[in-house]
């Protein structure tokens, strides 16, 4: 083969596979790498671990004058949330942990997602007569579903910058135990499972989403932000509370060994 006719080949080839990498893989968030080998799809694609999260958000009730200022984060197993009362000296700090293996989302190719979060805390109260400490544990369960796809270039925002998740259904379930602990106990105190709340809600296509934008997407760390803005109305036998929630979240997501893909069940 002279010369000419192999450039002309590898001319031809590049023209070809040129304009995938230009529209798959070259960069799109803030702190995306400039170039990458896999598509954008591929590299979101698979089983995630929730490593970091920030979430800080203000509500205002429209039936009541309380504002208040909660942010959440979590630090690799380290779960806190801060809620403070704006206006007043009332603030609420508690701390737990997430349970080990249990704050995962996955990513599936044929565009469904489920997140997983399970975490526990206490909160320590003295009773002011006996002066014995009681101890009430929460444990969390929380379980989203649905489906996810990539957003097209709108506003300032490139194609295939922005994620969106369409959720169909969102699981909660919260146990509720009472450690009572004495000085004069000789045994150690085990804690009584007082109360179970749930809830399992299932959202018409489209009822329920968010958008996620992508500021940073590799093939082993994603970094998502995301504003709200959201008008809440929530009742529960004809009673309840109606509010607005605006403020920020951020999350990071590492990605398991193997990022591993298995079928959810449908």
């Amino acid at each position: 083969m002279d010369a000419k006719k192999y450039l002309s080949l590898v001319l031809l080839g590049m023209i070809v596979i040129l304009p995938l990498f230009t529209t798959s893989c070259f960069k799109k968030g803030d702190e995306d790498p400039f170039f990458s080998i896999y598509t954008r799809k591929a590299r979101v694609s698979g089983r995630w671990i929730l490593s970091n999260y920030e979430s800080t958000i203000k509500r205002t009730y429209q039936n009541k004058p309380d504002q208040t200022l909660t942010v959440t984060t979590i630090d690799g197993e380290d779960w806190s949330r801060n809620i403070e009362i704006l206006g007043t000296d009332s603030v609420v700090d508690i701390k737990g942990k997430i349970v080990t293996g249990r704050n995962t989302i996955q990513y599936y190719s044929d565009g469904r997602f489920t997140e997983i979060l399970e975490y526990e805390y206490k909160v320590i109260e003295v009773d002011p007569i006996t002066e014995n400490e009681n101890v009430t544990i929460y444990k969390v369960q929380d379980e989203l579903s649905g489906t996810w796809n990539f957003l097209a270039n709108i506003d300032d925002y490139k194609n295939k910058e922005r994620l969106s998740l369409v959720i169909e259904q969102n699981k909660s379930k919260t146990f509720v135990y009472l450690l009572q602990l004495s000085e004069d106990d000789e045994a150690t105190p085990i804690p009584q499972l007082i109360n179970t709340v749930s809830s399992s809600r299932k959202y018409a296509n489209g009822e329920s989403s968010t958008i996620w934008t992508l500021r940073m997407l590799k093939n082993k760390q994603i970094i998502q932000d995301q504003l709200v803005d959201r008008f809440v109305v929530e009742t529960v036998n004809g009673v309840g509370d109606v509010y607005t929630e605006v403020g920020s979240v951020t999350r990071t997501l590492k990605a398991e060994s193997t990022k591993a893909e298995t079928s959810p069940q449908q």
